[in-house]
This record gives structure tokens, sequence and C-alpha cells, in this order.
């Protein structure tokens, strides 16, 4: 009787912290969104409803499986920005319930707690579905069901979800591999062997993708050029990060090793439960993403990585203490671990609890005071600020005027020799015409690199829109090297200009 009213307040307090968490994550949803990032969220699962192939057909540097999952989810309801912020809303929900999972064996304030801590990082972040959420929510269950479900129908999900992962976000192969390995060293062997069924199973549509769109495209698109050729043009210097990002990162590297440290004790003391075996898989894991905040060093980097790490932060204070304080577990303890975890975080980046409290609408001027939501085609897109929402708009019309549905469209920058970035959105916005380019995105060193395809591309299309914004880049890295002209002498030489409105520039070909 006494288990079950303690389970029934569990699950009470629960539901209580899932309406909190939504209440406070809903304001995501009037945000402004990014023109480049939020567009192709938006575009390029439209293309593949309509039969295009990511790599073969438009350059994108992450794994196929979150673009796919939101083409199912367009199928259904339509592309549009709410309904790519609910799957967002979706993505952070599934990380929370995943926290929850792996560390309610240590108690319900742990829990919660942790999941609140990973919340409060989460919040500033928006609901955009990044794929790197997509991918952590995919490894994080697939830990708790190897782990805590040794049936063999668990195991082979935990596989299946550990290749999905892959797919999401390849570059945390490395991560999944380690952190799921050493959770297959504490099981027989034929639930390895079922792991792996699922693991082979999981990457299957991977192979039939590489088949159709070309084995040295998908190479390219997810290792050559984001590894090789245009991390230089987008790694940040060190002098340019604010003083809090830094002391997020130094309070993340150390909680990094006292999570590991953590998970040794706790194998140590009992290495047969599942739940030790679990959390140090997830240190072990949250150990190996640390790739994601050195590949560049911005409050969203910094931001989706530190939170796994200062999430299990309580926990290993707890195991620690049991350790080696030999304190007596309670709620009263584990709420004082939280409580010191939160303290550090708002004490060591104060501005980050002010990203949280505006995202809410707390304290003053909130995010989405500035929001402007541009309509046009039965479909919005969110701008920071009334002019450029004019701006856009009047552009739109002028386009929807002269061009005919089904004429090909290419966005870009004003200077073509250089492709840091480009508004995406506006495909998004213009449905009755063709993109006419691969590079539907921008990449430093790679739309503008030496041999490119960008001025065979610029040939191909019927409208440009260049948008003279770009022109300002001026981040100290290798994007500020310019590619060659030609694509410039495409313009001045097949174009006209038709029309100018704010910082865009619109012209027809010839």
């Amino acid at each position: 009787m006494l288990r079950r009213l303690q389970n029934r307040r569990a699950f009470s307090i629960a539901i209580i912290a899932l309406v909190v968490i939504v209440a406070t994550a809903v304001p995501g949803y009037d945000s402004v969104a990014q023109r480049m990032d939020d567009g192709s969220l938006l575009l390029y699962p439209e293309l593949i409803l309509k039969g295009w192939l990511p790599y073969r057909d438009f350059e994108t540097f992450y794994g196929p499986a979150n673009a796919y999952f939101l083409a199912g989810i367009y199928a259904l309801f339509q592309p549009g920005v709410m309904i790519e912020r609910t799957v967002g809303l979706f993505y952070h929900l599934a990380i929370l319930a995943a926290i929850f999972c792996l560390v309610r064996p240590r108690g319900i304030i742990l829990a919660l707690g942790s999941a609140f801590i990973a919340h409060v990082f989460l919040l500033p972040t928006g609901l955009a579905p990044f794929a790197w959420l997509g991918g952590v929510t995919c490894a994080l269950w697939s830990l708790y069901l190897a782990a805590a479900m040794p049936g063999r129908r668990q195991i082979f999900c935990a596989g299946l979800l550990a290749a999905l992962a892959l797919l999401y976000r390849p570059d945390l192969t490395l991560a999944v591999i380690i952190s799921g390995g050493l959770l297959l060293f504490f099981q027989p062997g034929r639930m390895r062997w079922t792991y792996l069924i699922g693991f082979c199973a999981g990457l299957l549509p991977m192979l039939l993708l590489s088949y159709a769109a070309g084995f040295r495209n998908v190479f390219d698109n997810l290792f050559l050029y984001p590894v090789i050729v245009t991390n230089p043009g987008r790694k940040l210097p060190w002098s340019l990060l604010q003083p809090y990002l830094i002391y997020l990162l130094g309070l993340h590297l150390a909680a990094s090793l006292i999570n590991l440290w953590a998970g040794i004790l706790a194998l140590r003391q009992d290495k047969a439960h599942w739940s030790n075996r679990l959390f140090a898989t997830a240190a072990v894991f949250v150990l190996v993403t640390n790739h994601q905040v050195l590949q560049r060093m911005d409050s969203g980097h910094v931001t989706l990585c530190c939170f796994l790490s200062l999430t299990l932060l309580p926990v290993s204070l707890a195991i620690i203490s049991d350790r080696w304080i030999a304190t007596p577990a309670s709620r009263s303890r584990d709420l004082l671990f939280v409580a010191v975890t939160l303290l550090v975080v708002a004490g060591l980046a104060p501005e980050l609890v002010h990203q949280v409290r505006q995202t809410i609408g707390l304290g003053g001027r909130s995010r989405k005071d500035d929001v402007v939501f541009l309509e046009r085609n039965g479909r919005s897109f969110p701008l920071d600020s009334i002019s450029l929402a004019r701006e856009t708009g009047n552009l739109l019309d002028k386009i929807a005027s002269l061009a005919t549905p089904g004429q090909r469209l290419f966005v870009g920058p004003a200077d073509l020799r250089r492709t840091n970035y480009n508004d995406t959105f506006l495909y998004y916005l213009l449905p009755q015409l063709t993109p006419a380019t691969y590079f539907l995105e921008m990449n430093p060193l790679s739309a503008n690199r030496p041999g490119s395809r960008l001025g065979a591309d610029l040939l191909s299309a019927d409208w440009l829109i260049l948008d003279h914004q770009l022109d300002d880049w001026n981040e100290p890295n290798d994007s500020m090297r310019f590619g060659p002209d030609d694509p410039n002498l495409v313009v001045q030489s097949k174009f006209e200009l038709r029309a100018r409105h704010g910082p865009y520039d619109l012209y027809r070909r010839k």
C-alpha cells in the first residue's frame, strides 16, 4: 500500500513538472527564427516530399534522419513554423524524459532536479528541431533501454536507436560506440548480438540513401567538407568568447570529469546493478560529445553541449558523497546538490539566467516583443523587426508579380566570393518557384570554393535574390577569405537588376 502511494505521488509530481515545462517552453513559439537554419528545417523536408535527395540534390552537413522525420510530419500537417517548433518541443520533452528515467533510480528529487537543469539550458535555445537534439534523444534512450530493460526486444530497440542517433548526427559515432560498447560489455553474448542486429538494421536506410545519392556525395557532405574543408571557416577564436561562456566551458569540463569519476565509483560499488552501469555509460557518452562545443564556441553550441554534463552533476555529487563523505541519503541532501549546481551556474553565467527570464517573459522585455511574422502564400516566418519584414514583404510581392510559377530562383549573398550565410527561408516563402542551386544554405569555403558548381547553378536561374547584409560578415577566421569572382561575373553579364528593397537586390535573367 505504501509503495502504491509513493508511486502515485511520484506520478503526480511528474505530471506537474511536465505542465510547468510545457508552459515555460510555449513562449518559444513566438521567438525570432534563424533565417538559414530554420529556413532549411522548413525547406529541406518539403523538397524531400517532392522527390529531392539530400547530398545529391542539395548540400547538407547533417545526417538524413531529421529532414526525413520532419518530412513525415509535414506530409501529415503541412510545412509551417508552428509545426516545426512542435517537433522541437517534442525533442525537448523526449530529452527531459530520458534524463528523468536515467536518474530516477537515484531518487525522485535528483530525477526532477536533473531534468529541470536540462530544461534551464534548453529554454534559451528555442524550439527549433535541430538534428543535435534528435541525435541526443535517440542516444540517451538507447542507453536507458540497453541498461534498464534486458529483454531481447528492448535490446534490439536500443541498437536501433543507437543507429538512429548516427542518422541524425554522424559525429556522435564515437560517443555512441564507446558508451554502447561499455554497456554491451556487461551483457551476455546473446544480448550483444541482438543489439548489433538492431544497430545494423537501423543503418540500412543510410546505406540505401548512400546508394541512391552517391557514396561520394555522402562522404563529401558528412565528412570531407564539414570536418576538413569548411571547419576553419566556422571556428571562433577564444578571444571572441564572452566571459560567461568561458566560465561555462570550464564548469562543463569539470562536471564531465566529476561525472566520469562518479561513474567509476558507482561501478566499483556494484557493477551488477543496472543503474550504476547506466550512469557510468551516460557519463562516458557526455564526455565524448565535447567535440560539439569545440567545433564552434558560440552560445548555442556551448549551451547545447553543457546541459548534458551539468544535468548529471547533482547525481555525481550524491554518489561521491555516499562514497567519501558517507552522508545519509535523503531528499533534503539531494535537493541541496541540485540547488548547488543551479547556484554555481547562476553565479558563473548570470547571462544565461537572463536569457531564460527573457524566454519565458519574466522581468522586463521578452524575446517576442520585437518579433514580426511575415506571411505570404499561406506561410509565415518570424523576423526580428518591422522594417525587415516590410522590406522582405515588398520583395516577395515584386517577384510574385513578375515571376512565372515553376521558374528557378537563387538566393544568396550579394558578394558571391564569400558564401557564409544566406536567407534560405525565402525559398520556403516562395514555394511556386523552384530552387536553382545545390547550395540552398551557404557554408564558407564550400559554395565559394575553386571549381564549385555555384556559377553553373546561377546560369540555370531565372531570378536572383541577393542580400547585401551578408557582405559585412567579419568573423576572424577563414570565412573572411574570398573565393573566385566567377559567380559575380555571371551575375553582371547574364542578369539585370529589376528591383531593390532594403538590403535585397532582385535580378532577372537577361
